[in-house]
């Protein structure tokens, strides 16, 4: 069992970190692509006939749908994760700290999932192809909700790792 918590566990903050890098970059890979002489022919001749920041405004509402969708999918199976692992501590290993640690990080993933998120959304649909000069009074409140996902998501990774510690110095269970 305490492989298993392992491989999840593992699971879990690694892909957490990748889906946080992967979100990041699609953003930079924007305008690498419409500043690239590398980019291919047939994409920059169609964007060459847009309108300026037209291109750019239809791939950023691209990438902040799929971003949306990776977020909103990677969530779920950190619920999956977080309730498999906090019931593997409550069964199997029955150590204070691993259930409260797993209890901790179910409990931020529930709050991003199910508050941060879906306002993160819902703000977020709302600046699309909104114009950013003058910032739309909607900007500063997702940053507020960006920044607060962030923090919780850090300090879900900083519990994680504690719990991998924890869960390596588990003595292996004989069931």
């Amino acid at each position: 069992m305490r492989t298993l918590a392992a491989i999840l566990l593992g699971g879990w903050l690694i892909g957490s970190i990748v889906v946080g890098a992967a979100a990041a970059q699609n953003f930079y890979m924007i305008d690498k692509l419409l500043n690239s002489v590398e980019s291919p022919r047939p994409f920059l001749n169609i964007t060459a006939r847009m309108e300026s920041g037209e291109a750019r405004g239809i791939l950023r509402f691209l990438v902040s749908e799929l971003n949306r969708y990776y977020f909103r999918t990677w969530e779920w199976v950190e619920i999956l994760f977080g309730a498999i692992l906090l019931f593997l501590a409550f069964k199997y290993f029955g150590d204070k700290k691993l259930i409260i640690g797993f209890a901790v990080m179910l409990g931020i993933v529930l709050l991003m999932s199910f508050y941060v998120t879906p306002q993160m959304i819902d703000v977020g649909r709302k600046l699309d192809f909104v114009p950013r000069e003058p910032a739309p009074p909607e900007l500063s409140w997702f940053g507020m909700l960006h920044g607060l996902y962030s923090v919780l998501d850090l300090i879900m990774l900083v519990i994680g790792i504690w719990m991998s510690v924890l869960l390596a110095k588990i003595p292996d269970l004989k069931r």
